[in-house]
């Protein structure tokens, strides 16, 4: 767990100096690399809470399809007991 948390830390800190290159070689006044670079920050942080909604998701989809596998494996054995 905690190397999955360094390496989200690694990917932001990663994310942030390329954007701020990005910023830096613009063509562009420096009102316009202002608002790029506080566009990138934006950006980046409705990734990271995408990727924490995505995640969640994901985990409750699993929850539901391992118990929708226990309730066909459970029909299954009453449907035998029923037929037998």
């Amino acid at each position: 767990m905690e190397h999955e948390f360094l390496i989200e830390a690694l990917t932001q800190e990663n994310a942030r100096l390329k954007n701020k290159l990005a910023v830096h070689f613009m063509d562009a006044s420096d009102e316009d690399k202002k608002y790029a670079e506080q566009l990138f920050l934006e950006q980046q942080d409705e990734i990271a809470i995408l990727c924490v909604e995505l995640n969640a998701v994901k985990k409750s989809r699993d929850e539901f399809q391992s118990e929708n596998q226990k309730l066909k494996r459970k029909i299954a054995i009453l449907e035998k007991k029923l037929k037998g």
